[in-house]
């Protein structure tokens, strides 16, 4: 009879969720840190890169007016472009193989389409710095005065503000994990993960 009895109250019992946590301790402080490396120098190549089109818009120099634009060139195609796609990979990889999911907290999703984002907005800006090399390599200071330029100066420096204020608010969305968990159908609120990490 009690078994009967143990069988009736396990079926009304929520069915236990299969273990996410696919890797140890150790792994995930491992990968979270190449994901913190990896936006570290997604930002820092973007900080340069901001520096160098300031000094882009100050100097009076020919040859540095065209080399900012080289340099922040280099600076995206190679840390930039590197820190989006480590941090991207990495990012997706703790969601993955950890208790959290690729598309399980609203956190997580707003992350994930803040950096492809910010991927989209890197191919633009590195297109828009090239047409800048061009013109600057060809027209030397005269570009300044060149209305082509004076665009392409105006939206390389939205599209920079733009992509600081999104990887900004990246990492305020990772340390303040502001939004729940989504509701799955048949999921009770006791059910859900708490959302600290």
């Amino acid at each position: 009879m009690s078994a009967l009895l143990d069988v009736t109250q396990n079926r009304d019992a929520p069915v236990e969720q299969q273990a996410r946590n696919k890797l140890t301790i150790t792994q995930k402080r491992w990968l979270l840190s190449a994901h913190l490396l990896c936006m570290a120098a997604w930002l820092g190549g973007f900080f340069c890169s901001l520096a160098l089109n300031s000094i882009a818009l100050s100097t009076t120099d020919p040859h540095l007016l065209t080399a900012s634009y080289v340099f922040a060139d280099i600076l995206d195609t190679i840390v930039i472009r590197g820190g989006a796609a480590g941090s991207l990979l990495t990012g997706i990889l703790l969601a993955f193989l950890t208790q959290w999911g690729l598309v399980r907290f609203y956190w997580i999703i707003a992350k994930e389409i803040a950096a492809v984002l910010c991927v989209v907005a890197d191919q633009i800006i590195i297109r828009w710095n090239h047409s800048a090399i061009a013109l600057t390599a060809t027209q030397g200071l005269g570009a300044v005065s060149n209305p082509p330029y004076l665009s392409i100066r105006i939206l390389l420096l939205i599209g920079l503000l733009f992509r600081l204020m999104v990887l900004l608010a990246v990492i305020v969305i990772s340390i303040f994990k502001p939004w729940g968990q989504r509701k799955r159908p048949g999921q009770s609120r006791a059910e859900r993960l708490p959302n600290e990490a």
